[in-house]
Protein backbone atom coordinates (compact mmCIF):
# COMPACT_ATOMS: atom_id res chain seq x y z
CA UNK A 1 0.00 0.00 0.00
CA UNK A 2 0.92 3.51 -0.47
CA UNK A 3 -0.76 5.30 1.79
CA UNK A 4 1.99 8.00 3.56
CA UNK A 5 2.84 7.43 7.41
CA UNK A 6 1.50 11.05 8.01
CA UNK A 7 -1.92 12.34 6.98
CA UNK A 8 -3.19 15.57 5.57
CA UNK A 9 0.55 16.32 4.26
CA UNK A 10 1.86 16.74 7.37
CA UNK A 11 5.95 16.96 7.04
CA UNK A 12 8.23 14.68 9.50
CA UNK A 13 9.76 17.18 10.89
CA UNK A 14 6.23 19.14 11.31
CA UNK A 15 4.80 15.98 12.40
CA UNK A 16 7.88 15.24 15.09
CA UNK A 17 8.36 18.71 16.43
CA UNK A 18 9.61 19.35 20.13
CA UNK A 19 10.06 15.58 19.94
CA UNK A 20 13.79 15.09 21.53
CA UNK A 21 15.17 12.85 18.88
CA UNK A 22 16.32 12.61 15.50
CA UNK A 23 15.72 10.29 12.49
CA UNK A 24 18.71 7.30 12.78
CA UNK A 25 18.91 6.43 9.16
CA UNK A 26 21.74 4.39 8.12
CA UNK A 27 24.49 5.73 6.17
CA UNK A 28 26.15 2.12 5.30
CA UNK A 29 24.41 -0.88 4.49
CA UNK A 30 24.30 -2.41 8.00
CA UNK A 31 21.06 -4.16 8.73
CA UNK A 32 19.12 -3.46 11.51
CA UNK A 33 16.27 -5.43 12.47
CA UNK A 34 13.70 -3.96 15.46
CA UNK A 35 12.05 -6.83 16.70
CA UNK A 36 8.47 -5.88 17.74
CA UNK A 37 6.02 -8.01 19.75
CA UNK A 38 2.38 -8.63 19.28
CA UNK A 39 -0.32 -10.23 22.20
CA UNK A 40 -3.52 -10.86 20.77
CA UNK A 41 -6.26 -13.60 21.11
CA UNK A 42 -6.06 -15.77 18.70
CA UNK A 43 -7.53 -18.23 19.10
CA UNK A 44 -9.96 -17.44 22.63
CA UNK A 45 -12.25 -14.97 24.09
CA UNK A 46 -12.53 -11.97 21.53
CA UNK A 47 -10.79 -13.75 18.84
CA UNK A 48 -12.44 -11.36 16.60
CA UNK A 49 -10.28 -8.20 17.68
CA UNK A 50 -7.22 -10.55 17.69
CA UNK A 51 -7.24 -11.60 14.43
CA UNK A 52 -8.24 -8.31 12.90
CA UNK A 53 -5.16 -6.46 15.56
CA UNK A 54 -2.67 -9.15 13.09
CA UNK A 55 -3.71 -7.72 9.77
CA UNK A 56 -3.63 -4.03 11.08
CA UNK A 57 -0.03 -4.69 12.59
CA UNK A 58 0.79 -6.09 9.38
CA UNK A 59 -0.30 -3.53 7.62
CA UNK A 60 1.65 -1.21 9.56
CA UNK A 61 4.92 -3.43 9.62
CA UNK A 62 4.60 -3.20 5.40
CA UNK A 63 4.20 0.98 5.62
CA UNK A 64 7.07 1.34 8.22
CA UNK A 65 9.54 -0.72 6.08
CA UNK A 66 8.58 0.80 3.13
CA UNK A 67 9.20 4.05 4.49
CA UNK A 68 12.57 3.30 6.30
CA UNK A 69 13.91 1.83 2.91
CA UNK A 70 12.71 4.88 0.76
CA UNK A 71 14.65 7.16 3.46
CA UNK A 72 17.80 5.13 2.83
CA UNK A 73 17.83 3.65 6.28
CA UNK A 74 18.99 -0.37 6.42
CA UNK A 75 16.81 -0.98 9.55
CA UNK A 76 13.70 -3.10 9.33
CA UNK A 77 10.79 -4.29 11.45
CA UNK A 78 10.06 -7.25 12.25
CA UNK A 79 6.68 -8.61 14.55
CA UNK A 80 7.45 -11.44 16.52
CA UNK A 81 3.19 -12.63 17.54
CA UNK A 82 1.77 -14.94 20.42
CA UNK A 83 -1.31 -15.95 21.01
CA UNK A 84 -2.53 -15.30 24.54
CA UNK A 85 -6.32 -16.71 24.15
CA UNK A 86 -7.33 -13.78 26.30
CA UNK A 87 -5.52 -15.92 29.62
CA UNK A 88 -3.77 -13.27 31.76
CA UNK A 89 -1.21 -16.33 32.64
CA UNK A 90 -0.71 -17.22 29.23
CA UNK A 91 -0.34 -13.68 28.44
CA UNK A 92 2.54 -12.97 31.06
CA UNK A 93 4.19 -16.15 29.74
CA UNK A 94 4.51 -14.72 26.61
CA UNK A 95 5.60 -11.23 27.47
CA UNK A 96 8.48 -12.80 29.05
CA UNK A 97 9.12 -15.07 26.00
CA UNK A 98 8.80 -12.06 23.94
CA UNK A 99 11.01 -10.29 26.11
CA UNK A 100 13.84 -12.70 25.53
CA UNK A 101 13.62 -13.07 21.97
CA UNK A 102 14.68 -8.87 22.63
CA UNK A 103 11.62 -6.94 21.05
CA UNK A 104 11.24 -3.48 22.17
CA UNK A 105 8.05 -2.96 22.71
CA UNK A 106 4.80 -5.05 22.96
CA UNK A 107 1.63 -3.99 21.03
CA UNK A 108 -1.42 -5.95 23.21
CA UNK A 109 -2.76 -7.33 25.37
CA UNK A 110 -6.05 -6.67 24.12
CA UNK A 111 -7.82 -7.14 27.54
CA UNK A 112 -7.47 -5.48 31.07
CA UNK A 113 -6.87 -8.54 32.90
CA UNK A 114 -4.16 -9.60 30.66
CA UNK A 115 -2.68 -6.01 31.27
CA UNK A 116 -3.41 -5.71 35.56
CA UNK A 117 -1.15 -9.14 34.89
CA UNK A 118 1.41 -7.57 33.23
CA UNK A 119 2.09 -4.80 35.29
CA UNK A 120 4.39 -6.08 37.68
CA UNK A 121 6.17 -7.85 34.62
CA UNK A 122 6.55 -5.09 32.50
CA UNK A 123 8.36 -3.27 35.36
CA UNK A 124 10.64 -5.60 35.89
CA UNK A 125 11.72 -6.47 32.14
CA UNK A 126 11.29 -2.77 31.32
CA UNK A 127 9.77 -3.54 27.79
CA UNK A 128 6.52 -1.50 27.42
CA UNK A 129 3.68 -2.44 26.45
CA UNK A 130 0.85 -0.58 23.83
CA UNK A 131 -2.70 -2.15 24.76
CA UNK A 132 -5.24 -1.48 21.88
CA UNK A 133 -8.39 -2.20 24.26
CA UNK A 134 -7.26 -2.43 27.62
CA UNK A 135 -9.71 0.47 29.41
CA UNK A 136 -10.20 -0.27 33.15
CA UNK A 137 -9.65 2.99 34.75
CA UNK A 138 -8.04 1.22 37.38
CA UNK A 139 -5.35 0.49 35.12
CA UNK A 140 -4.13 4.26 34.78
CA UNK A 141 -1.37 4.48 36.48
CA UNK A 142 1.53 6.79 35.69
CA UNK A 143 5.03 5.72 35.05
CA UNK A 144 4.10 2.43 34.55
CA UNK A 145 5.71 1.99 31.12
CA UNK A 146 1.83 0.74 30.09
CA UNK A 147 0.18 2.57 27.44
CA UNK A 148 -3.32 2.31 25.89
CA UNK A 149 -4.41 3.10 22.21
CA UNK A 150 -7.89 3.70 23.29
CA UNK A 151 -9.97 5.83 26.21
CA UNK A 152 -10.13 4.53 29.90
CA UNK A 153 -13.62 3.14 30.91
CA UNK A 154 -14.96 6.34 32.06
CA UNK A 155 -15.17 7.81 28.51
CA UNK A 156 -17.08 4.52 26.73
CA UNK A 157 -19.32 4.86 30.05
CA UNK A 158 -20.34 8.46 29.46
CA UNK A 159 -21.12 7.25 25.78
CA UNK A 160 -23.50 4.68 27.05
CA UNK A 161 -24.97 7.06 29.78
CA UNK A 162 -25.78 9.20 26.63
CA UNK A 163 -27.52 6.58 24.77
CA UNK A 164 -29.57 5.61 28.06
CA UNK A 165 -30.74 9.49 28.24
CA UNK A 166 -31.44 9.47 24.71
CA UNK A 167 -34.32 6.64 25.55
CA UNK A 168 -35.29 7.90 28.70
CA UNK A 169 -34.10 4.67 30.70
CA UNK A 170 -34.21 5.11 34.88
CA UNK A 171 -33.87 1.68 35.60
CA UNK A 172 -30.83 -0.13 34.66
CA UNK A 173 -30.38 -4.50 35.55
CA UNK A 174 -26.84 -5.12 35.09
CA UNK A 175 -24.76 -7.96 34.29
CA UNK A 176 -20.52 -8.33 34.06
CA UNK A 177 -17.82 -10.67 33.59
CA UNK A 178 -15.75 -10.38 36.48
CA UNK A 179 -12.44 -9.05 34.66
CA UNK A 180 -10.47 -6.01 35.37
CA UNK A 181 -12.06 -4.86 32.11
CA UNK A 182 -15.72 -5.71 32.22
CA UNK A 183 -15.78 -4.55 35.95
CA UNK A 184 -14.41 -1.19 35.43
CA UNK A 185 -17.25 -0.78 32.77
CA UNK A 186 -19.72 -1.79 35.16
CA UNK A 187 -18.31 0.39 38.01
CA UNK A 188 -18.06 3.91 35.82
CA UNK A 189 -21.18 3.20 34.30
CA UNK A 190 -22.98 2.49 37.66
CA UNK A 191 -20.88 5.92 38.83
CA UNK A 192 -22.22 7.98 36.57
CA UNK A 193 -25.85 6.55 36.15
CA UNK A 194 -26.62 7.04 39.51
CA UNK A 195 -25.19 10.25 40.21
CA UNK A 196 -27.67 11.40 37.24
CA UNK A 197 -30.64 10.40 39.42
CA UNK A 198 -30.61 6.37 37.30
CA UNK A 199 -30.99 3.87 39.56
CA UNK A 200 -28.94 0.78 38.89
CA UNK A 201 -29.45 -2.57 41.10
CA UNK A 202 -26.78 -4.92 41.99
CA UNK A 203 -27.22 -7.10 38.83
CA UNK A 204 -24.93 -9.65 38.18
CA UNK A 205 -21.32 -10.90 38.78
CA UNK A 206 -20.69 -14.02 36.69
CA UNK A 207 -17.30 -15.79 36.65
CA UNK A 208 -14.75 -15.92 34.05
CA UNK A 209 -15.06 -19.58 33.70
CA UNK A 210 -15.35 -20.46 29.96
CA UNK A 211 -18.03 -23.40 30.92
CA UNK A 212 -19.97 -21.55 33.23
CA UNK A 213 -23.69 -22.39 32.87
CA UNK A 214 -25.54 -19.14 33.07
CA UNK A 215 -28.86 -20.39 33.68
CA UNK A 216 -28.79 -19.39 37.13
CA UNK A 217 -26.93 -15.55 35.76
CA UNK A 218 -29.92 -14.94 33.45
CA UNK A 219 -32.57 -16.41 36.25
CA UNK A 220 -31.37 -14.03 38.84
CA UNK A 221 -31.30 -11.44 36.03
CA UNK A 222 -35.24 -11.94 35.15
CA UNK A 223 -35.79 -11.99 38.90
CA UNK A 224 -34.18 -8.56 39.11
CA UNK A 225 -35.84 -7.48 36.11
CA UNK A 226 -39.24 -7.97 37.89
CA UNK A 227 -38.50 -5.71 40.34
CA UNK A 228 -37.41 -2.87 38.51
CA UNK A 229 -40.07 -2.94 36.04
CA UNK A 230 -42.77 -2.98 39.16
CA UNK A 231 -40.27 -0.01 40.42
CA UNK A 232 -41.07 1.74 37.22
CA UNK A 233 -44.81 1.00 37.14
CA UNK A 234 -44.70 -1.43 34.71
CA UNK A 235 -43.05 1.11 32.43
CA UNK A 236 -40.82 -1.43 30.07
CA UNK A 237 -39.33 1.50 27.95
CA UNK A 238 -38.13 3.07 31.10
CA UNK A 239 -35.73 -0.57 32.32
CA UNK A 240 -32.95 -1.57 30.54
CA UNK A 241 -30.27 -4.62 31.03
CA UNK A 242 -26.92 -3.64 30.71
CA UNK A 243 -24.54 -6.28 29.65
CA UNK A 244 -20.25 -5.68 29.98
CA UNK A 245 -18.82 -9.31 28.66
CA UNK A 246 -17.06 -10.84 25.92
CA UNK A 247 -17.77 -14.24 23.75
CA UNK A 248 -19.65 -15.55 26.18
CA UNK A 249 -22.50 -13.44 25.44
CA UNK A 250 -23.54 -16.10 23.42
CA UNK A 251 -24.04 -18.48 25.91
CA UNK A 252 -26.09 -15.65 28.26
CA UNK A 253 -28.60 -14.81 25.37
CA UNK A 254 -29.19 -18.51 24.70
CA UNK A 255 -30.12 -18.92 28.49
CA UNK A 256 -31.85 -15.81 28.18
CA UNK A 257 -34.32 -17.24 26.00
CA UNK A 258 -35.64 -19.50 28.57
CA UNK A 259 -37.09 -16.02 30.83
CA UNK A 260 -39.60 -14.51 28.07
CA UNK A 261 -39.56 -11.15 30.59
CA UNK A 262 -36.18 -10.47 29.62
CA UNK A 263 -36.78 -9.41 26.49
CA UNK A 264 -39.45 -7.07 27.06
CA UNK A 265 -36.76 -4.13 27.61
CA UNK A 266 -33.63 -2.86 25.66
CA UNK A 267 -30.61 -4.16 26.26
CA UNK A 268 -27.01 -2.64 26.08
CA UNK A 269 -23.59 -4.02 25.55
CA UNK A 270 -19.77 -3.15 25.93
CA UNK A 271 -16.68 -2.83 23.66
CA UNK A 272 -16.19 -6.42 24.74
CA UNK A 273 -18.72 -7.52 22.19
CA UNK A 274 -19.03 -4.99 19.10
CA UNK A 275 -17.72 -7.15 15.59
CA UNK A 276 -17.89 -10.41 17.79
CA UNK A 277 -18.27 -13.60 15.29
CA UNK A 278 -18.95 -15.72 17.93
CA UNK A 279 -21.96 -13.53 18.21
CA UNK A 280 -22.94 -12.91 14.68
CA UNK A 281 -22.41 -16.68 13.49
CA UNK A 282 -24.77 -18.27 16.65
CA UNK A 283 -28.10 -18.19 14.88
CA UNK A 284 -29.97 -18.32 18.17
CA UNK A 285 -28.17 -15.36 20.17
CA UNK A 286 -27.82 -13.29 16.84
CA UNK A 287 -31.59 -13.13 16.47
CA UNK A 288 -31.69 -12.65 20.37
CA UNK A 289 -29.21 -9.93 20.03
CA UNK A 290 -31.10 -7.94 17.60
CA UNK A 291 -35.20 -8.77 18.91
CA UNK A 292 -33.29 -6.86 22.19
CA UNK A 293 -31.35 -3.94 20.23
CA UNK A 294 -28.12 -4.55 21.96
CA UNK A 295 -25.64 -1.57 20.71
CA UNK A 296 -22.28 -1.98 21.72
CA UNK A 297 -20.00 1.01 22.16
CA UNK A 298 -16.60 1.05 20.37
CA UNK A 299 -14.07 3.45 19.69
CA UNK A 300 -15.17 5.62 16.31
CA UNK A 301 -12.28 6.28 14.15
CA UNK A 302 -12.49 10.17 13.08
CA UNK A 303 -14.51 11.30 9.74
CA UNK A 304 -11.32 13.31 9.46
CA UNK A 305 -8.91 10.43 9.48
CA UNK A 306 -11.26 8.38 7.09
CA UNK A 307 -8.82 8.58 3.87
CA UNK A 308 -5.84 6.36 6.38
CA UNK A 309 -8.44 3.70 7.58
CA UNK A 310 -10.92 3.14 4.71
CA UNK A 311 -7.84 1.59 3.08
CA UNK A 312 -7.04 -0.29 5.91
CA UNK A 313 -10.48 -1.45 6.97
CA UNK A 314 -11.49 -2.84 3.43
CA UNK A 315 -7.99 -4.70 3.21
CA UNK A 316 -8.21 -6.36 6.90
CA UNK A 317 -11.86 -7.20 6.05
CA UNK A 318 -11.03 -8.57 2.60
CA UNK A 319 -8.30 -11.05 4.06
CA UNK A 320 -10.33 -11.97 7.48
CA UNK A 321 -13.49 -11.39 6.45
CA UNK A 322 -14.46 -9.59 9.86
CA UNK A 323 -15.37 -6.27 9.97
CA UNK A 324 -12.47 -4.41 11.40
CA UNK A 325 -13.20 -1.72 14.38
CA UNK A 326 -11.38 0.85 15.96
CA UNK A 327 -9.51 -1.48 18.56
CA UNK A 328 -8.13 -3.39 15.60
CA UNK A 329 -7.49 0.20 14.11
CA UNK A 330 -5.64 1.16 17.23
CA UNK A 331 -3.74 -2.35 16.89
CA UNK A 332 -2.37 -0.62 13.72
CA UNK A 333 -1.47 3.23 15.37
CA UNK A 334 0.11 1.14 18.39
CA UNK A 335 2.45 -0.39 15.79
CA UNK A 336 3.34 2.77 13.98
CA UNK A 337 3.97 4.71 17.47
CA UNK A 338 6.20 1.87 18.49
CA UNK A 339 7.89 0.92 14.85
CA UNK A 340 8.91 5.29 15.25
CA UNK A 341 9.84 5.24 18.09
CA UNK A 342 12.23 2.34 17.43
CA UNK A 343 13.73 3.75 14.68
CA UNK A 344 14.48 7.04 16.68
CA UNK A 345 17.64 7.41 18.16
CA UNK A 346 17.51 10.05 21.14
CA UNK A 347 19.19 12.88 21.09
CA UNK A 348 19.61 13.53 24.80
CA UNK A 349 21.65 10.67 26.18
CA UNK A 350 19.69 10.88 29.69
CA UNK A 351 16.11 10.10 27.75
CA UNK A 352 15.25 6.17 26.91
CA UNK A 353 13.54 5.16 24.19
CA UNK A 354 10.42 4.23 26.35
CA UNK A 355 11.14 7.85 27.86
CA UNK A 356 10.22 9.27 24.87
CA UNK A 357 7.78 7.07 23.54
CA UNK A 358 4.48 9.02 24.69
CA UNK A 359 5.78 12.02 22.74
CA UNK A 360 6.05 10.24 19.34
CA UNK A 361 2.53 9.22 20.63
CA UNK A 362 1.66 12.55 21.12
CA UNK A 363 2.80 13.84 17.94
CA UNK A 364 0.81 11.15 15.92
CA UNK A 365 -1.96 11.35 13.32
CA UNK A 366 -2.74 7.94 12.29
CA UNK A 367 -5.98 5.62 11.67
CA UNK A 368 -7.76 6.55 14.77
CA UNK A 369 -7.01 10.11 14.15
CA UNK A 370 -4.22 11.82 17.16
CA UNK A 371 -2.90 9.57 19.43
CA UNK A 372 -2.56 11.94 22.26
CA UNK A 373 -1.95 10.34 25.46
CA UNK A 374 -3.09 11.87 28.91
CA UNK A 375 -0.59 11.74 31.96
CA UNK A 376 -1.44 8.40 32.87
CA UNK A 377 -0.46 7.25 29.06
CA UNK A 378 -4.33 6.24 28.20
CA UNK A 379 -5.53 7.59 25.21
CA UNK A 380 -6.84 11.25 26.08
CA UNK A 381 -10.05 11.57 24.19
CA UNK A 382 -12.26 9.66 21.64
CA UNK A 383 -15.65 10.00 19.96
CA UNK A 384 -17.87 6.10 20.15
CA UNK A 385 -19.66 4.40 17.70
CA UNK A 386 -22.32 2.13 18.18
CA UNK A 387 -22.35 -1.13 16.68
CA UNK A 388 -25.23 -3.45 16.51
CA UNK A 389 -26.53 -6.71 15.02
CA UNK A 390 -29.52 -6.17 11.95
CA UNK A 391 -30.32 -8.22 9.45
CA UNK A 392 -27.97 -8.15 6.25
CA UNK A 393 -28.63 -7.89 2.40
CA UNK A 394 -27.99 -11.76 2.39
CA UNK A 395 -30.56 -12.55 5.15
CA UNK A 396 -27.69 -12.75 8.14
CA UNK A 397 -26.52 -11.46 10.69
CA UNK A 398 -24.38 -8.08 10.08
CA UNK A 399 -22.70 -5.80 12.43
CA UNK A 400 -23.63 -2.60 11.66
CA UNK A 401 -23.13 1.22 13.06
CA UNK A 402 -26.26 2.28 14.14
CA UNK A 403 -25.50 5.69 16.13
CA UNK A 404 -22.51 7.73 16.49
CA UNK A 405 -21.51 8.83 20.55
CA UNK A 406 -19.87 13.20 19.83
CA UNK A 407 -17.27 13.60 22.95
CA UNK A 408 -17.05 16.73 22.77
CA UNK A 409 -21.31 17.92 22.46
CA UNK A 410 -21.81 14.91 24.71
CA UNK A 411 -24.46 13.92 22.53
CA UNK A 412 -25.81 10.45 21.06
CA UNK A 413 -26.17 11.16 16.90
CA UNK A 414 -28.24 9.40 14.03
CA UNK A 415 -31.92 8.18 13.93
CA UNK A 416 -31.14 4.11 14.13
CA UNK A 417 -30.72 4.97 18.14
CA UNK A 418 -33.65 7.61 18.76
CA UNK A 419 -36.37 6.37 21.40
Amino acid sequence: MKTPIFSHGRSLAAVLAGVMFSLALSQVAQAETIKLGGLPSLTGNWSSLGVNSVCMMELARDELNAYLKQHGSAKRIQLIIKDTQLRPDLAVQQYRALVAQGVVSVIGPQSSAEVAALVDPVKNRGVPIISQGSTASSLSLAGDRIYRMVPNDTHEAEAVRALLRQHSVKTLVPAWRDDAGNRGLHDSLQSQFTAEGGLMLAGVKYSTDDQQDFTPVVAELNRQLGEALATAGGDASKVGIYIAAFDEVVRLMNAATQFPLLKTVRWYGSDGVANSEALRNDAVAAQYAMDVGYPNPNLGPPTMARDKWQPLVDLCFAKTGISPDAYALAAYDATMVAGLNASYKKSAPRLSRHEILPETANQYFGATGWTRLDDMGDRADGDFDFWALRPGSNGQPEWKVVCHYNSLSNIIEGQDCEP
